[in-house]
């Protein structure tokens, strides 16, 4: 019981921490997410692509963080410019945390390698909810001074900035997708937003290796940086079997992780469903001490894509950069 107690408060904290840790989009699928961290990636594709993904993390926990996003990758000139549009839904413990994100990149050519400037400009909403139906307490609903079924929203806006290097079969790229390190009040009415904000730094890269006629291996990394959080590094290796199907295996670890070798390991699978369709799926297997409180994290993607990609057939695969 006391247990269960400990786990319902750290997940009730967190929550009013200003999902702090989770400011940080996290997917382990980023390389299908590529503008969640790095608007230098809009325009980065040979036709329109449009992307669903939800995440349950950490399921069979009460409060955990549930995610969905809907983005779209708009190339507006062929390999010069390109818009990036990215919806967020968070929800984690007793707070939503809603975002929009706009981006603009502009490539140029340098030899074989494209060279892409990218900026972005996000607003956001919290909100705490401490309506009845989402507080369990040992007295009558009302009677603590602190819970009086209120709600908490604070509306806000940030800029970030970020490059990419790319060719045929590489790809790298910096990004600070929030440059202030506290966001700009728009509307703060309950003062949610006086602390400050990490301010973090990724810095991602992959590598597309022919195996072959049929197969192609990409391994590729992502590495996020703040002041105020653990390093976070997330491996993957893929491959890319006859335009067909992925399958992958990935390993993420935090820095400050003491006595454990990892946050956790991933599995990974996808499909062609048709010309236009790709589907994605991944699990998370906890490596950590608290993978004893849940049962793992699961992520799913849909992708369409539009233009010169659905016209040859080719699905998304991660060596396209």
């Amino acid at each position: 019981m006391m247990e269960r107690l400990s786990l319902i408060i750290f997940v009730f904290f967190l929550a009013l921490s200003g999902l702090k840790a989770q400011e940080n989009a996290l997917y382990t699928q980023f390389f299908y997410n590529k503008l969640a961290y790095n608007g230098a990636f809009s325009g980065a594709v040979p036709g329109v692509e449009l992307t669903a993904s939800a995440r349950e993390q950490w399921m069979g926990l009460d409060g955990s963080p549930s995610v969905q996003s809907l983005q779209a990758n708009i190339p507006f000139t062929p390999q010069r410019v390109g818009l990036g549009v990215f919806l967020r839904r968070e929800k984690i413990g007793l707070t939503e945390h809603l975002t929009t994100n706009l981006s603009y990149a502009y490539h140029l050519r340098y030899g074989d390698y494209l060279i892409g400037l990218g900026v972005n400009a996000r607003v956001g909403r919290l909100t705490h909810d401490f309506s009845e139906q989402n507080i369990r307490t040992t007295r009558p609903f009302g009677q603590d001074p602190l819970l009086q079924g209120n709600m908490e929203n604070a509306t806000y806006f940030n800029a970030g900035a970020s490059l990419l290097i790319r060719s045929d079969r590489l790809y790298a790229g910096f990004s600070v997708p929030t440059i202030a390190k506290k966001h700009i009040e728009l509307d703060d009415p309950d003062d949610i937003l006086s602390s400050g904000r990490g301010r973090y730094w990724h810095l991602m890269a992959g590598y597309s290796i022919p195996m072959g006629r049929q197969m192609i291996l990409n391994p590729q990394f992502m590495l996020s940086y703040s002041a105020d959080i653990p390093i976070n590094l997330d491996v993957n290796l893929l491959l890319d079997i006859g335009d067909e199907f992925i399958a992958g295996i990935g390993y993420r670890s935090m820095s400050g992780s003491t006595g454990n070798i990892g946050e956790s390991i991933h599995l990974l699978g996808g499909i062609k469903v048709s010309d236009n369709w790709f589907m994605t799926v991944s699990y998370d297997i906890g490596l950590s001490s608290f993978r004893r409180h849940h049962n793992g994290s699961l992520e799913v993607s849909m992708s369409i894509y539009f233009g010169d990609r659905a016209k040859t057939g080719e699905m998304r695969s991660p060596r396209f950069f």
